[in-house]
């Protein structure tokens, strides 16, 4: 099932725990900086974009469209009807069976909905992160809970029946009263929406963020295991009481999942169109530079920039999506693993480091299915790092 994914890297501002590559708005005040930015910025990045979609091989057939950043919505009505343009004209949609644009509320008005609605896009993932707005506030983000309400309720009368909403928990500690209140918060949000798909991740505090840069000055408190699981438990238990079902270790849904993350997890084919975007075709991976004007420059000269690449022995690549595919709550079939890996998931894992975990519970292991359990959820990126050291 190969996949195409756009990156959109511009954003009115970076939120204080973003590590994605972005471009802020700028400096100055807000006109000047809409009007620098959007003049030198986004045409630019257009026309080079239109470059990288006319250089994809003519053979490749998305069956997934997913387009990212950044903040997608945040180019000027007209920039995203060109670039919903450019998807049109030179990407085959003869095969794509999901479309999705991210969005941010504060970027949404109705004619950008209306926009969307009558476009390709049939799957909108909205970035709301908390319902919360003193939340929302130290998070940097730039809407608040009401603008979130509204944004869903737009994209929703305008006709998009396929909604996904994106949260985040495991925040800098408050208090732990204040913590169940904004869980509580949220679970009432999601009730009263009735999104199709929730993505509630963990944050975390990565390097060069200013989460992190606060946490290490003593400003900011990481939370711990406990009150991180403890969270986590709730929100599950709350979710599958709406009526979701849990389908990756942070994705929910009543009845869409996001095909497009599945294709990652199951080892599938991906091109990556835009500065920073990555992909993976034939057991070789690579990505573009994580810089728009380099990016930008070399596509509107006539030719590619050059990549970051790296191929896979048949045992790596096994192994990468051995970790990847366990992260999907239905799990493994070790039968089918091999047939389409070369590898059985027990040559990949061993024996003693497969009998520790099905003792600690981390594990289910039936012979024909091999699945984690919802006590390894939260602490599986260590139990993967003893498969794959490098992650």
């Amino acid at each position: 099932m190969p996949g195409l994914y756009l990156h959109v890297p511009f954003c009115v501002r970076r939120c204080l725990y973003c590590d994605f590559y972005i471009v802020p708005l700028g400096e100055g005040t807000l006109p000047k900086r809409l009007r620098d930015f959007r003049s030198l910025k986004h045409r630019g990045f257009l026309r080079a974009l239109e470059a990288e979609l006319r250089a994809l091989p003519s053979a490749f057939r998305p069956e997934t469209l997913y387009v990212g950043g950044g903040t997608p919505t945040e180019l000027p009505l007209e920039d995203l009807q060109h670039l919903l343009q450019l998807i049109e004209d030179h990407v085959d949609l003869s095969k794509v069976r999901e479309f999705t644009l991210e969005a941010n509320p504060g970027t949404l008005d109705a004619d950008m909905v209306d926009l969307i609605a009558n476009s390709a896009v049939d799957r909108v993932s909205l970035g709301v992160q908390s319902f919360d707005n003193p939340t929302l506030e130290a998070l940097g983000r730039i809407h608040n809970a009401e603008e979130a309400r509204q944004s869903f309720h737009l994209l929703r009368e305008a006709g998009i029946r396929n909604l996904g909403v994106d949260l985040l928990f495991a925040l800098p500690q408050k208090n732990e009263k204040r913590d169940e209140s904004t869980l509580q918060t949220n679970l009432e949000a999601l009730a009263e929406l009735s999104p199709e798909h929730v993505s509630w991740y963990s944050l975390e505090f990565e390097p060069g963020t200013a989460f992190t840069e606060m946490r290490d000055k003593g400003f900011l408190q990481e939370p711990d295991g406990e009150q991180a699981d403890l969270e986590y438990r709730k929100i599950r238990n709350g979710l599958r009481e709406l009526g979701y079902t849990q389908y990756e270790l942070f994705s929910f849904t009543r009845k869409h999942p996001c095909d497009h993350n599945i294709n990652y997890w199951r080892g599938g084919e991906f091109m990556g169109c835009g500065p920073s975007a990555h992909s993976h075709s034939h057991g070789a991976r690579w990505s573009n530079p994580a810089d728009l004007t380099l990016w930008t420059q070399a596509w509107l000269h006539g030719h590619p920039p050059e990549t970051v690449k790296e191929s896979l022995s048949p045992e790596a690549k096994a192994r990468e999506r051995l970790i990847t595919e366990l992260r999907l709550t239905r799990g493994i079939s070790p039968a089918t693993f091999a047939a389409e890996t070369g590898f059985h998931p027990r040559e990949l894992i061993p024996a003693e480091l497969l009998a520790e975990w099905t003792r600690n519970n981390w594990l289910a292991d039936h012979g024909d299915h091999l699945k984690l359990r919802p006590p390894a959820y939260l602490i599986s990126d260590a139990l993967f790092r003893e498969i794959v050291p490098s992650l």
